[in-house]
Parts: C-alpha cells; structure tokens; sequence
C-alpha cells in the first residue's frame, strides 16, 4: 500500500497532522511519501472549472483542509479512479470567528477556498480523520471517519526549564480574537498587582482584549523554536470563549506547555477538560476563578514545582513516536472501505 501524504502547510497544522506522523511510518518501513507543500506532484486535467482527471502514483492519498474549489472536486475523480482518499481537518471552519483572519479566505463566495468546499472533499473521501471527537459530527457524520489526537514530538521533552511566576499565553491574538474574553478582568488586576504578561506569538490587539495599557511583548516563534519559547513561560494560560468552534478545539496547547513543565490555567472545554481528567493543568470558568487559580500559582513555588511535574508526567503518555501506528491503522482502514465500495457508487 503505497501512501501520499500532502500536508498543508509547514507550520504546526501541517506538522503535526501530516508530516511527523509520516516521517515516523516511513522511518519504521512503511511505503509512506511525505510530500513538502512546496513539491506536490498531483495533476489534475481541466476541463473549463471541472476537474476531469487526476494523475496521482499513489494507493492512498491523505491531504490536509482541502479548501480549493478545484481539490474538492478532484476527492471524488480520485476514488472514481480507484485510489483511496483521506481528508484530515483539525478545526471547524465553518464556525470559524469573522474577525479571524482566515474566515475571509474561507467564507464561501471570497475565492476558490471555501468552507464548503471542505465538506464536500469529506462527504466524497474514503475517510475523514480528525482531531477531536466533536469534529466526527461535523465532517463525517456518514460514518467513515477516525480521530486521530495531536501528541508531540520528541523535541518538545527534556527540555530545561527555570521557574518563574511570569503569567504568559503561547498563542498569536488574531488566531484567538474571542479568547479573552473569559479571562475578563484578572489577568488585568494581576498585571496591576506587579506580575508580568508576555504572550508566545503575535499579541497585536491582546493589550486591549484583556484590558491592559498596552499589548504585552511578544512575536513570532519558528516553529523549531516553539517548545524551548514555551517553556520560558511560569504560568500558563489557554484561554478559550465557549463557542462552537471553540468545543471542538484539540488539547494541544495546554498539551504543549505540559510537555514542557509549564503549570497552566485553561478553559474548561472539552478537551482541556478531557487533558485536566489525566492530571494536568488547572480549570477555571469564570473570572473569579482566573483570578484565583493565577494568584495562587504566582505565590506558590511548590505548587508551580507540583503542577509542572505532574503535566509532564501525563505528557509523557501522549508522544506522537508512541502514537503514530494509529495513523496507518486508519489509512490502512481507508484503503479496506475504498476496496469494499463499487466506483460506480461514488458521487463525481
């Protein structure tokens, strides 16, 4: 079974979706090609806007957020033509916040990317794969979908770690417009009590959010550089709006800071709450309790040393080198569906 894999991009969706899993099957003897963004060697034949043909050399193709009008259609000529096809998504798009920059490059009507177009390409893949249970209901409630968690890669533990009470959020803002907002006033009041704020990426508008004088520091990180710039955190926060875009979010950036001794505060969603379950992190839901849990963390050295040592250990659990046969199951699943089912029976 000779598999494709083309991922989306280089940065973390890309990464750790596609990329590191299929470098581990293929470091482990499996006919897996990770395709760079920049090198795909997918032709589709035109005819006009409709997608006649795709030449792919492949048993099984995986992609990634397939957005493009023209790769939505080519998901059903490639299964028409016998070839299994995989589509993994890692967030809803189709409640994606409008003042997140990429609804404008999604929302139907703005260009070739749309929302839809996405679940067309799962409606027609052999099978969709995903991060988190509630984005089975939105992309494959035909039934042939799998979820397949986001663990980490082996640069992210061991790494070192000086303790601090310094308060920081690993996140770019334009990526989390919302996601103050249940924080309300405490990172604010702290601040005011003498703690520092700092984010792991672009705070641009984050002064504002949580009502502070201005934007704390903060600015792009290569994505090599990210677990070592997290763990430069002392306390952190994974603030989330209860939102439905928000309720299928993945457990990784509270994941992330676990796996680098960072004690964190998140928002009670889901899978935060699902990763708090295992022993990590602390939840808070309102305000007040922001506030509360930050406080305590800020003034407790030994409850950051009790908190960072129990995050890492659940960590510890979720390394992608021990995870990764969970995607060949489900490509190898796909490939026995696509068998099963007549091309004759698959929409073009």
């Amino acid at each position: 079974m000779k598999v494709v894999v083309y991922a989306s991009d280089v940065y973390a969706c890309g990464s750790f979706r596609m990329t590191w899993p299929g470098q581990h099957l293929a470091a482990a003897g499996h006919d897996v090609d990770v395709i760079d963004p920049g090198g795909r060697r997918v032709r589709v034949v035109m005819e006009g806007d409709t997608v006649k043909d795709v030449l792919v050399d492949a048993d099984v193709v995986v992609m990634q957020r397939v957005t493009h009008a023209y790769m939505a259609q080519a998901v059903a000529v490639m299964r028409a033509n016998g070839i299994t096809v995989i589509v993994d998504v890692d967030d809803d798009l189709s409640s994606i916040h409008p003042s997140n920059p990429a609804w404008a490059v999604h929302r139907p009507g703005a260009g070739l990317h749309s929302w839809h177009n996405l679940a067309l390409a799962c409606r027609n893949a052999s099978l969709v794969t995903v991060s988190t249970p509630a984005l089975l209901n939105v992309y494959a409630r035909h039934g042939r979908g799998a979820v397949l968690p986001n663990y980490l890669p082996d640069m992210y533990y061991g790494l070192p770690r000086t303790d601090s009470d310094t308060i920081g959020w690993p996140a770019s803002f334009h990526s989390h417009p919302n996601d103050a907002e249940p924080v309300g006033g405490a990172v604010a009041r702290l601040v005011d009590e003498g703690a520092d704020f700092v984010m792991r990426g672009d705070a641009t508008g984050a002064g504002r959010a949580f009502g502070l004088a201005q934007d704390p520091p903060g600015g792009g990180v290569p994505i090599e550089e990210w677990p070592a710039a997290v763990a430069e955190i002392g306390v952190g926060i994974a603030p989330l709006a209860d939102t439905k875009f928000n309720s299928a979010k993945s457990w990784l950036k509270p994941l992330e800071m676990s796996a680098v001794g960072v004690p964190w505060v998140a928002s009670p969603r889901a899978e935060y709450r699902r990763l708090h379950e295992m022993g990590a992190g602390v939840l808070a839901d309102r305000p007040r309790t922001w506030y509360r849990e930050l406080k305590r963390l800020r003034e407790s050295p030994a409850l950051r040393a009790e908190l960072s040592e129990a995050g890492r250990a659940v960590a510890e659990q979720l390394r992608l080198r021990d995870h990764s046969w969970r995607w060949m199951d489900a490509w190898t699943r796909a490939y026995e569906l696509q068998q099963a089912t007549p091309r004759a029976a698959v929409a073009v």
